[in-house]
């Protein structure tokens, strides 16, 4: 009997334009990047399951927290005109009919309206929920943070990886544990099938969350988020960018950069050698050149 793979489709939604000293080293003062903000739906055809992973930017902008509006200001041009439930709209799906909705961090241009998802379970790293609360001290210290984002009846927050074995079910129900995928380090195989992954990529966020499918018998994708934020730096042309921050420490837009470049190499060693010798893609949250190649494969198409 053959095996259905699941599809990643590509989702029509916002986009943002910041400040290419904070993504890039060799920015010219003063550069923007006008960047999307990618979302995906993965559809899992043996359970039926709809996955989405990343919430883009909200439609209504007004509804982020009010001391978040000048930063937004900085971020021009930016729409938010096509949100994730208008992008499901274009293939007749309501955001209702999705299962599972998986955070790859809390930023503000990845979370998107959780409230249009009334059947989804959310799925998110470690620490997330103590990150909205603002309980992970000063260094992660944020106002605009959302305490109550996600609902607290349907959301699954992933434990920190073990430190020293893995193996150990953390949740009996979907008899979810932290595995190896040799060079990935930690995941979670999601329906216990070996095609879709949850992806600990530590280095942007605490707990960030990347995802890896199987999409054919030739062929995973990798979603990267906020892994790397421009494809010049998977590439090696440039480097992360820094700046000083207001108390003249150099910092970049990772909170862990040693685990941020750790992330980066296993990406990069994916994009060259494969997974087991099949081909995987690797997708930016961020890469606008690759979201004009593939206009085509965005849903109801996929990829």
């Amino acid at each position: 009997m053959a095996i259905i793979y699941p599809t990643v489709s590509p989702l029509r939604c916002g986009f943002l334009s910041p400040p290419a000293k904070k993504f890039l080293a060799d920015a010219r003062e003063g550069e923007k990047l006008t960047m999307p903000s990618l979302s995906f739906l993965i559809v899992h055809p043996s359970t039926g399951s709809k996955i989405v992973f990343d919430l883009s930017i909200r439609k209504d902008l007004t509804k982020y927290h009010p001391g978040l509006q000048k930063h937004l200001a900085t971020r021009h041009p930016l729409s938010s005109e096509n949100d994730v439930k208008s992008a499901l709209s274009l293939g007749h799906m309501d955001a209702s009919e999705v299962d599972y909705v998986v955070l790859s961090h809390c930023h503000w241009d990845h979370i998107g309206t959780p409230s249009d998802f009334t059947s989804a379970t959310f799925i998110a790293g470690h620490n997330t929920g103590k990150m909205l609360r603002n309980e992970m001290g000063p260094e992660f210290y944020n106002p605009f943070f959302e305490a109550d984002l996600l609902p607290a009846d349907r959301t699954v927050e992933l434990p920190a990886v073990p430190s020293s074995r893995t193996g150990e079910v953390f949740d009996e129900k979907r008899g979810w544990y932290w595995q190896s995928l040799s060079p990935v380090q930690n995941v979670v195989d999601m329906f216990n099938d070996c095609t879709v992954y949850l992806v600990d990529s530590p280095g942007h966020l605490p707990g960030h969350l990347n995802l890896l499918v199987r999409i054919s018998a030739n062929k995973w994708v990798y979603l990267a988020a906020d892994a790397c934020h421009h494809v010049r730096i998977l590439k090696g042309e440039t480097d992360f960018g820094t700046w000083k921050d207001d108390q003249g420490q150099t910092v970049t837009i990772h909170k862990d950069l040693g685990a941020a470049y750790k992330t980066l190499n296993i990406m990069r060693k994916l994009q060259k050698e494969g997974l087991n010798g099949v081909p995987v893609q690797i997708v930016l949250a961020h890469d606008g050149e690759w979201e004009e190649k593939n206009l085509q494969h965005f849903f109801p198409n996929h990829l």
